[in-house]
């Protein structure tokens, strides 16, 4: 009996390692390809110019806010009726949500036009690329489009839990996306619109790729127009609005720094911003990678067995989170600046590297916490954290805005009053919430948070350490010592963030290896 109950969890074991491993090679390509290209771009088009494609990302966030609302619960809702055997359902909830984001992706692109056509007045842009950068709004807003009205198809992968293939699929897209950057800054005089294009192109391989999943693995699921209901819309929403509603927090928070940089101090402090959150946003990838792999085991978890088992799940997607976010953390800590050297050498890199630091000093409690947020769509208790992250984000916009202003502290005080925010929900906020949400103890995951803000001072000053011992000035070295440092770092990781048993239990596996 005891080896039929290990198999499976060995299985699932496997499973989600193998969507970590495929989800993670994905996201390295990504990035891989964005370290390539970043500094060929701007050089050949300027860093003010390369600070507006991450704006056009953000503009297209801002959008997301709104179709946030109906496919937020999508997944949800359509794997509990595809599961039940109730096809019907299935397909109300399919065709309704295809059907409302084509009306929404519509009229948010007719919108997003007509703020492309006064885009100058709106914000400030160099005279000389105007044009340019109009074509990358419009690029990048038809993009959404794609993507939104093709969300649906996607659900495919979660509801059948194959999001390793998804995976593969979104390695296509990067790879897709290079293709066509490389070929038109070979081939064409240098544009910032190409990204745009590559955005597209991008964007086209995911829907086509969704659709084909889509119909390989829920084949019984259609999008008739007579499967549409405005009570299934409205139910989707009603439930989905808090998530909007928290998304409108996340802009306060994090969202508008590029903006205010562009309004308040130049497009240039905008470029130096938008270079330094590029490592920000691979280690928020980071999280994508943990979440997608444990969240169908929390949902198992919960089902079968209760809060207790959900705990233990929680608590291991901690120590997996909490270890990539800590050497990320503490090898930028010790490498950023060779790193930044070698990667855009005609730049500020001392400010970029500090900046970067700034930046990504929210990763040191968000690592550890961030597979924990499921806990609120998982208990359906959204309201209380959408209120912290707002009120956190109006603090975070208020502090902008004066430190700028009135303290002089210029493009530091963008990165600063985020880290602070984000800093106090994920320390004080999030973890008290949760244990309540779950009728636990309100301490119950401080003793995870508090080793694993240990963990990564230890991983911090050893890399530090290890730096002034040696400095790497290539390609290859700096590689190889990032390395040297992961595999120095992840069993000091292991000892001070697991406690006793878990530890026990690593070296069990290892044992059995």
């Amino acid at each position: 009996m005891e080896a039929e109950e290990s198999s499976p969890k060995k299985s699932r074991l496997i499973h989600t390692a193998r969507t970590m491993l495929v989800t993670g090679l994905a996201y390295a390509v990504n990035y891989g390809i964005t370290l390539v290209l970043t500094p060929y771009i701007t050089r050949t088009v300027g860093t003010e110019a390369y600070g507006f494609v991450t704006l056009a990302k953000q503009f297209t966030q801002y959008a997301t806010i709104v179709t946030t609302a109906l496919n937020t619960y999508a997944a949800r809702y359509i794997g509990l009726a595809w599961h039940k055997k109730d096809l019907r359902q299935a397909n109300v909830y399919f065709a309704s949500v295809f059907w409302g984001d084509l009306y929404l992706g519509f009229g948010l692109l007719a919108l997003s036009l007509l703020l492309t056509l006064f885009l100058e007045r709106v914000i400030s842009v160099p005279p000389a690329i105007v044009s340019d950068v109009k074509a990358l709004f419009v690029l990048s807003f038809i993009a959404f489009w794609v993507t939104t009205v093709f969300s649906v198809f996607g659900c495919a992968g979660y509801v059948c839990d194959r999001m390793d293939l998804k995976g593969v699929f979104k390695t296509l897209s990067y790879i897709t996306n290079a293709a066509v950057l490389i070929v038109a800054y070979l081939l064409f005089p240098a544009r910032v619109a190409y990204v745009g294009v590559g955005t597209l192109s991008a964007a086209l391989v995911i829907a086509g790729t969704d659709l084909w999943m889509s119909r390989k693995l829920l084949p019984m699921l259609h999008t008739a127009r007579e499967n549409y209901s405005f009570r299934a819309v409205r139910r989707l929403v009603r439930e989905g609005f808090w998530a909007s509603f928290n998304m409108v927090g996340n802009l306060l928070n994090s969202g508008l720094d590029l903006l205010v940089c562009n309004q308040m101090l130049s497009s240039l402090a905008m470029g130096q911003l938008a270079i330094a959150k590029t490592v920000d946003t691979i280690v928020q990838s980071l999280y994508t990678v943990v979440d997608q792999a444990f969240i169908p085991r929390f949902l198992h978890s919960y089902a079968a067995h209760g809060v207790d088992e959900l705990l233990k799940e929680l608590k291991t997607s901690m120590k997996v989170s909490g270890l990539l976010a800590n050497i990320t953390f503490a090898g930028f800590a010790a490498l950023g600046l060779p790193f930044y050297r070698l990667w855009i050498p005609g730049e500020d890199t001392v400010l970029i590297y500090r900046l970067t630091l700034v930046t990504i000093l929210t990763c040191i409690p968000n690592g550890a916490m961030h597979p924990l947020y499921y806990i609120y769509a998982l208990k359906l208790k959204q309201k209380f954290p959408c209120y912290v992250t707002l009120t956190g984000g109006l603090f975070n916009v208020a502090g902008m805005y004066v430190l700028i202003r009135y303290a002089g502290m210029g493009v530091y005080a963008v990165a600063w009053t985020t880290v602070i925010v984000m800093c106090f929900i994920n320390f004080v906020s999030n973890p008290l919430y949760m244990a309540h949400v779950l009728e636990l103890p309100a301490k119950t995951f401080y003793p995870d948070i508090g080793r694993n803000v240990l963990a990564c001072g230890a991983l911090t000053a050893l890399f530090c350490g290890l730096a002034r011992l040696y400095t790497p000035t290539g390609w290859i070295t700096l590689i190889l010592t990032a390395c040297v440092y992961g595999a120095l770092g992840a069993p000091l990781h292991v000892l001070l963030a697991c406690d006793r048993e878990q530890r026990a239990a690593v070296l069990r596996m290892l044992r059995k290896r």
